[in-house]
């Protein structure tokens, strides 16, 4: 097919002035973009998240003004012309009307473009451009691309706002352990409308919580039911409601299979598509023993509480459930090796955070230890595994109290979730 150079040259400046946005938001993502090596950079997460902003942060930060070309391939224009040469194609028509002297290259929403990933790999063999690329996760972490440029890009994770995020987009600024004491009311007052609202950009700013249920359907659609084919759309989104709904308990493919009347293998492809799509995240049992940890069964995690509630009436009532889901988004944001944890006797350890092989922390979320039993219960389980894993100290995240607990020569201490989101 013939590619009109015209249009490619409408494209181009209509992409470019794009990027003269009034106001960004800065995001903690951007700190972890590596600038300097030769590598490509790929942006990954769902929907909505911020990465197209996240790009336009890049570009500001490098101060550039006529040596990049940005593209965002969602384009209509890209709906028939979608093959991989139209990416050689822009290029040429950028360094013929606009800059000779190309340096970066920013492509949004890459995964439009079919056979991608052969035409970015030779761009980055050249060695002429620094790149930067942005897709949906059911893209961005399929193995064409880890098999086609392995070692050739560095993966940086994307996802709706953080709480200290959140805050900022409320124009409210936490720096130091002095802004937690002063602004400590009004940082409270924001943790429960973050609880409600989630961390999606757009819904946080416009304060629209209803197209929430528009991103759900978005997500299930193009990054899941098209990309994969599927042909059982109403089991399909009925399991990922109950999926979202269910944050922070143990999921079994047996229970998906029975719950929604499907095969094994389609209950099991359904749970790889949702968690492919970053709907939602399986959090796996830690065991010494490698086999044991193999077979546990995962608990599952949304990808945003304003999400998850949006689409479940169930888990809008579950405070407990919703703080929970927090607390793990939190971490996921912070650590890399995160499980949960089953003492000796079967109690159960919401997240136990592991590094280079060594445990590093006991977390336990709960909504309140006010009732005794519930009190008795969490130090119960917490000393346990304090025992049997030889740590000295752990850590409770309630909606908001404050205490600590000495319990021989163990320290538990009690913690506000929103003081426990902002502190360094």
């Amino acid at each position: 097919m013939k590619i009109n150079r015209d249009k490619l040259i409408k494209i181009i400046d209509f992409w470019h002035r794009s990027i003269e946005e009034p106001e960004l938001f800065s995001r903690e993502a951007i700190e972890n973009i590596d600038y300097s090596s030769k590598e490509i950079v790929d942006i990954i997460g769902p929907r909505r998240c911020g990465k197209s902003s996240l790009l336009k942060l890049i570009i500001s930060r490098f101060g550039m003004s006529d040596n990049f070309l940005y593209v965002n391939f969602e384009d209509p224009f890209f709906i028939e012309n979608n093959e991989a040469n139209i990416i050689e194609e822009l290029i040429s028509v950028y360094k013929e009307h606009f800059n000779g002297s190309l340096k970066y290259l920013f492509f949004d929403e890459i995964q439009e473009i079919e056979n991608w990933e052969k035409a970015v790999r030779k761009l980055r063999d050249g060695g002429d451009y620094k790149i930067f690329i942005t897709g949906s996760s059911s893209t961005l972490l399929s193995k064409e691309l880890s098999s086609l440029i392995t070692g050739r890009h560095i993966t940086t994770r994307m996802m709706p706002l953080s709480f200290q995020e959140f805050l900022f987009f409320e124009k409210i600024e936490v720096n130091s352990q002095k802004d937690i004491i002063l602004k400590e009311a009004i940082i409270r007052k924001k943790f429960s409308e973050y609880m409600e609202t989630g961390g999606f950009p757009e819904i946080v700013v416009s304060k629209n919580k209803e197209l929430l249920k528009n991103y759900f359907y978005d997500f299930l659609q193009k990054d899941v039911v098209v990309r994969h084919k599927v042909r059982d759309q109403e089991a399909l989104e009925k399991m990922a409601v109950f999926l979202m709904s269910n944050s922070g308990k143990i999921i079994s493919i047996a229970s998906m299979k029975k719950a929604f009347d499907l095969s094994f293998r389609a209950a099991n492809n359904y749970l790889e598509y949702l968690k492919e799509a970053f709907m939602i995240f399986e959090l796996g049992q830690f065991s010494f023993s490698l086999k044991k940890q193999s077979k546990a069964l995962s608990k599952i995690y949304s990808v945003d509480s304003g999400l998850a509630r949006a689409v479940s009436f169930n888990f809008s009532e579950d405070k407990g459930r919703i703080l929970e889901n927090l607390v793990f988004l939190h971490l996921l944001r912070k650590h890399e090796e995160i499980y949960y944890y089953k003492t000796k006797n079967n109690l159960e350890i919401d997240f136990l955070i592991r590094k280079k092989g060594k445990n590093e922390g006991l977390i336990q979320a709960c909504w309140s230890l006010q009732d005794e039993e519930t009190k008795k219960r969490e130090l119960k389980s917490l000393t346990e595994a304090m025992d049997e894993l030889n740590l000295k100290k752990a850590t409770i995240v309630a909606y908001d109290e404050y205490d600590d607990f000495k319990i021989g020569n163990k320290i538990i201490k009690l913690v506000p979730a929103w003081k426990w989101m902002v502190e360094k």
